[in-house]
């Protein structure tokens, strides 16, 4: 593997995985390095973490008050264990670390076994989709995108995590093939099943049979595929990849026998992955399609499960009533891409089968020349080759535009993303009750001259009502949420919506504006903060949420890291809230600049 790519995998991989372990365990210090690696080029600060007979020291080129570091490969280790260059890479670091972590959290042998091969095997798939994009990099991080290729720029994945770009089972080529890397997209599988072998699910008085016609409507190699379809029967898609899995079913064996389910071979117009892979794309089709699929993607083997399924249609509904249409038009940069629609097969008794599951996502996107559509990981990624990043390339764009100084520019890009993007997710919970799981792979935001001027809110499968939700939208007294399982009590509520709007999106926007040195995080942290005093109000139904921002010393931090040591599906936790983690908060009072100690509060 060329050198190049090679250490541009463990700096992004180290990235991840140190970010996710520094938010979970105590036993770090951040310190000045010694004086004498200083001048053999080691960084001027480290993280510094004690393991026994030995310590390894890991140079730190940004320290973030909001949370994500950037680290220096490789580390230098100290003590009678350490090998004679006393140098580590990526893959040594993470052996030794993991090994401590299971000690500390009592792990298993085996657990631990399989998350250093989910580590691994991230590594691998990083490196050899780095070297698939290098020519790319560049464009990718400052150019005007499509959506599409916006999608397929997310190179890393998740920028917290110790193993982003694990894909178990799929094979490298498989994964390439598959994921949004390849870049050259896939024909659909379709297939025809027996009517009762179908369940589906509306939050309108849409058939079955009128989605699948408009899809087709929309490419025109599949009408003689439908119309070849016979009484009795309708033609579905399929991912190529997952129907292979369907056909090994025990479940599904006597369907398939008995020719109630045929599979055709893949056909019609290429789909693209998106970045978030099981959710696939094609320009002109009235719909995005997410399909399960029996790969463990970071925590999850990403089984669409039924209740996640039915949050779509209840958002749907919930929209389309008198106080849901009052929200939607109460924000006009704003619009949630809505799944009003789902079906899956059902086995010999009559029981839905989550590996067969797809969801029907209105697709809003139209490309328009002056409008890019990115999705916000993609915008906040870190450089592989540690040059500016999307975002400061943005903020250029903005600088150049308006002619202001790259400083105010960041300001106005971020004051822009909380318009567009936190007000209409803060209040859709402040004053409807309605939580949305709005991380940063479920924002995509339009650009136009490089500032944020509407915003896409994706994914209504992670969405929950909040006791002011309930109340209404009247769901204690009607059946639109008696399957959907979203009801959420307040701290709960606060615990999650915290992390994901505010720890893993804006937070990330933050960090990555700090680290390239567009602005001060303080600065943007007293931004921030003045936001949400000026929108907290006491006509609002519900301040519990802003006033536990500007209030509440400690966040809580999904635990990705010990999650994956410990092996769980996250999908499937019957308390989601037992992986997190209390971490600092910087809006609060006090907390304006970046600490150089470990937080206790983990």
């Amino acid at each position: 593997m060329d050198r190049l790519i090679s250490g541009a995998a463990d700096y992004l991989s180290v990235n991840c995985f140190l970010n996710a372990y520094v938010r979970e365990f105590d036993d770090w210090r951040y310190a000045a390095s010694p004086a004498e690696w200083q001048v053999l080029g080691f960084p001027s600060q480290a993280l510094v973490i004690p393991l026994g007979h030995q310590t390894v020291w890991i140079g730190v080129k940004y320290w973030s008050l909001c949370g994500r570091h950037r680290f220096a490969m490789p580390a230098r280790c100290e003590g009678e264990h350490c090998r004679e260059d006393r140098q580590m890479g990526f893959l040594a670091l993470a052996k030794v670390l993991v090994e401590n972590a299971a000690i500390q959290t009592n792990g298993t042998i085996g657990a631990m076994a399989r998350f250093l091969e989910r580590i691994i095997e991230s590594h691998r798939n990083l490196e050899m989709l780095l070297a698939l994009r290098e020519a790319e990099i560049g464009k990718l991080m400052r150019d005007p995108l499509t959506f599409c290729e916006a999608e397929q720029a997310l190179l890393i994945g998740h920028s917290v995590h110790p193993a982003p770009k694990v894909r178990q089972p799929m094979t490298l080529t498989e994964a390439i093939q598959y994921g949004p890397e390849g870049g050259s997209g896939f024909a659909l599988a379709w297939m025809r099943v027996r009517d009762h072998r179908i369940h589906y699910r509306s939050a309108d008085n849409q058939t079955l049979q009128q989605r699948i016609q408009l899809l087709v409507a929309n490419d025109a190699n599949l009408s003689e595929v439908l119309a070849d379809t016979p009484e009795g029967y309708t033609l579905i898609p399929a991912h190529p990849w997952q129907v292979r899995r369907l056909q090994q079913l025990p479940a599904l064996q006597t369907a398939f026998a008995q020719q109630e389910i045929t599979v055709l071979e893949p056909q019609g117009q290429r789909w693209s992955a998106t970045s978030s892979m099981r959710s696939l794309y094609a320009q002109n089709a009235p719909y995005m399609l997410k399909f399960s699929l029996s790969v463990r993607l970071t925590n999850s083997v990403r089984h669409l499960q039924p209740a996640e399924a039915e949050r779509g249609c209840l958002i749907s509904k919930v929209l389309a009533t008198a106080t849901g249409q009052q929200f939607t038009q109460r924000f006009s940069q704003f619009d949630i891409m809505e799944e009003p629609a789902y079906l899956c097969l059902l086995d010999d008794g009559g029981a839905q089968i989550p590996e067969s599951m797809m969801v029907f996502r209105d697709n809003p996107i139209r490309e328009r020349s002056d409008w890019q559509y990115n999705v916000l990981a993609t915008i906040t990624q870190d450089h592989p080759f540690a040059e500016p990043g999307r975002l400061s390339n943005l903020v250029g764009e903005v600088a150049q535009t308006q002619r202001v100084s790259k400083e105010q520019a960041a300001s106005l890009w971020f004051d822009a993303y909380l318009d567009v993007a936190v007000k209409p997710l803060l209040l859709a919970q402040a004053d409807y009750g309605i939580l949305f799981g709005a991380h940063q792979q479920n924002i995509v935001l339009a650009l136009q001259q490089g500032l944020p001027v509407h915003c896409f809110f994706r994914d209504c499968q992670g969405t929950g009502f909040s006791d002011v939700g309930v109340r209404r939208f009247h769901l204690d007294q009607n059946a639109l949420g008696e399957s959907a399982e979203n009801q959420i009590h307040s701290d709960m509520a606060i615990k999650l919506f915290a992390y994901y709007l505010i720890i893993n999106s804006t937070f990330g926007v933050i960090s990555a504006m700090g680290a390239e040195g567009m602005i001060d995080e303080a600065d943007l942290v007293d931004r921030l903060r003045a936001f949400f005093l000026t929108t907290l109000s006491p006509k609002l139904q519900d301040q519990s949420f802003i006033k536990t921002i500007l209030e509440s010393e400690e966040l809580w931090q999904k635990g990705n890291f010990i999650c994956s040591l410990a092996d769980l599906n996250e999908n499937t936790l019957a308390d989601p809230v037992s992986i997190y983690r209390a971490v600092s908060n910087p809006v609060c009072s006090g907390l304006t600049k970046p600490s150089l100690r470990a937080s206790t509060t983990c």
